[in-house]
């Protein structure tokens, strides 16, 4: 693909949803760019005057008003260009900051199945970088065509109004630069996109290194650590050494150009002044008119391998924003209501992108207000069942239905408030005690907070951290020990206050002491509401009011376990496993 045809949709597309928007501001900001240009160009025929006036005919009125206004003009220009700039920038910050919201936005709407086919760095990386490059495309193009157009076109004017002739003469040189732009800017997308996914490597090892510390210290891979990030650095470094060699192949290209325009020019009026007695003022304009306009045009011939560097990292952006988002809500779905809270799998089947089974025809009820317990050896499908009842993922087959009402045809939003998660691996995100309870909402009165804490037995230990509730807990509650951030968890849930609870292991981690706790807490939060929890540990489901047993994704027993254990089958011999003979026959 052409690197022209590449960059030019991107453009429009990126300029049809900002430019009506930001218009007032972009056409002030071309006023100010107008000023800097006019003001350049005066400068330049303004020399004319100053070799003719001052230099050959000695006028000394002419010695004092020349300063004069060459001294506004660069007034006027420096204030229009600070003017200019700040505008820009402002306009430039806000539409990262709308782009930012915008894909962040369109990212939790996603499915479980996008997070696991885009790696976080990656992601960080397109929110970050590939927000600025939209920033980036729309400055250089508003700056390179407002203010160093216009104050090429200005120069031009002035080269023609003293010199036609050698003027159409110049102009001749821009399509030999112009092709040699093309060829580089080919060049430049090639490298720019490697360059993305390099710098996606150093993003994504600086992240395993700060969340996977503990077990970098532990088994002493500092050393693998450190060349895995020395060898995504060096590419880099490689590719950012390429794209600056390919973009300074352009400063002897134009260099090269602007050579034979000036000893065209000097040739060509050396020979006008000596044959037919022309000023030299004329001259001196046209020269300082090529040499100002110098510095605008390397710009503009810069302008496309700048584009296309940002093309790449913005076409990366809408790709993300462009991918279906299976979250998004049908506004005319109706909204949950939970009455008793029975949840059923009526033969439900699914398969995850390897196409293999996970669950087949899968069929239980979960009675309301009953604990319900899923166990079995791992890769059988428990954890599975519990992303599908919060539709994280959706059934290849068969319904879920909650009430008997199907949880594919309600609201996301009211699906997901009737249910709450406490899970093995508890997740806490970097702020206090406090903001983690309450995740955001900012109804919970501070007596519903301390009564939820309570229930979880975490209140003491919460009133012991040095401030208390709002003492922080670290990047993923490092700051906390295991049984802390799983009290957390259970409060959490206490707040959400759900009729339909989750359970997935939340004691395996945990030492006999904090356990007994923990169970404690789960007492509390689960009674009287439709509980479902999944355990290898089978003490946590021995008093369950029914025990559903998983094998390859297929119910293979079903029942409590003193009639599992009397069945003697796969039941009991997991309990064989974990508790002896002796226990099995208790």
């Amino acid at each position: 693909m052409k690197s022209n045809e590449a960059i030019w949709p991107i453009v429009r597309r990126l300029f049809g949803e900002h430019a009506w928007e930001y218009a007032p501001r972009y056409a002030v900001a071309f006023v100010f760019m107008a000023i800097v240009a006019g003001s350049t160009a005066l400068t330049a025929w303004l020399m004319r005057d100053v070799i003719n006036d001052v230099f050959v005919n000695r006028d000394q009125q002419a010695l004092v008003w020349l300063p004069l206004v060459i001294t506004a003009l660069f007034v006027a220009k420096g204030v229009a260009a600070y003017i200019q700039e700040i505008l820009l920038s402002r306009i430039g910050n806000q539409i990262v900051a709308h782009m930012q919201r915008r894909l962040y936005d369109h990212i939790l709407r996603m499915d479980a199945k996008f997070f696991q086919d885009h790696s976080s760095a990656e992601l960080i990386t397109r929110i970050s970088t590939n927000a600025q490059a939209a920033r980036e495309m729309m400055n250089l193009l508003a700056v390179g065509l407002g203010r160093d157009l216009m104050t090429v076109c200005s120069l031009l004017l002035v080269m023609v109004l003293q010199d036609p002739v050698l003027s159409c003469v110049l102009i001749l040189v821009g399509p030999g630069a112009a092709y040699g732009m093309r060829q580089l800017s080919r060049r430049v997308k090639k490298v720019a996109g490697s360059e993305v996914h390099s710098v996606v490597q150093v993003v994504s090892n600086m992240r395993e290194t700060t969340q996977g510390i503990r077990i970098i210290k532990s088994f002493q891979l500092e050393d693998k650590m450190r060349q895995q990030m020395g060898v995504a650095i060096e590419a880099v470094q490689r590719l950012n050494n390429r794209m600056v060699a390919v973009k300074a192949r352009v400063n002897p290209l134009l260099e090269t150009a602007a050579g034979l325009a000036i000893a065209a020019a000097v040739a060509y009026a050396g020979w006008r002044t000596i044959s037919h007695g022309q000023t030299p003022g004329e001259f001196f304009a046209f020269i300082a008119a090529l040499l100002m306009a110098g510095e605008p045009l390397r710009r503009l011939s810069r302008l496309q391998l700048q584009l296309v560097t940002s093309a790449v990292q913005v076409k990366m952006l809408y790709d993300l924003l462009d991918t279906p988002s299976p979250e998004t809500e049908v506004p005319a779905k109706p909204s949950l209501v939970v009455r008793r809270g029975e949840l059923r799998f009526d033969k439900v089947s699914f398969a995850y992108a390897d196409n293999v089974p996970v669950l087949k025809a899968l069929s239980f009820t979960a009675p309301p207000g009953k604990t319900t317990a899923l166990v079995g050896l791992s890769g059988s499908g428990k954890t599975t069942v519990f992303n599908l009842i919060q539709r994280l993922w959706e059934p290849s087959s068969g319904s879920i239905t909650i009430d008997g009402e199907m949880i594919a045809k309600v609201s996301l939003a009211s699906l997901r408030s009737q249910v709450a998660l406490v899970s093995q691996d508890v997740f806490l995100f970097e702020g206090t005690v406090r903001e983690n309870l309450v995740g955001g909402r900012k109804d919970h009165s501070e007596d519903a907070i301390i009564a939820a804490a309570r229930a979880a037995h975490a209140d003491e230990f919460i009133r012991s951290l040095p401030h208390g509730y709002d003492t922080p807990v670290g990047e993923l509650g490092g700051r906390l020990s295991g049984g802390q951030r799983q009290r957390l968890s259970i409060a959490r849930a206490f707040l959400k206050d759900a009729p339909i609870i989750l359970l997935d292991e939340p004691t395996s981690a945990l030492d006999s002491e904090a356990e007994q706790i923990i169970q404690a807490a789960l007492q509390s939060l689960t009674g009287g509401r439709t509980t479902i929890v999944i355990a290898h540990r089978l003490a946590t489901v021995a008093k369950a009011d029914v025990i559903h047993v998983l094998s390859h994704g297929s119910m293979v027993e079903s029942g409590t376990q003193a009639e599992l254990l009397r069945r003697d089958g796969l039941y009991a011999k997991l309990h064989r496993l974990q508790f002896g003979d002796m226990a099995a026959h208790s």
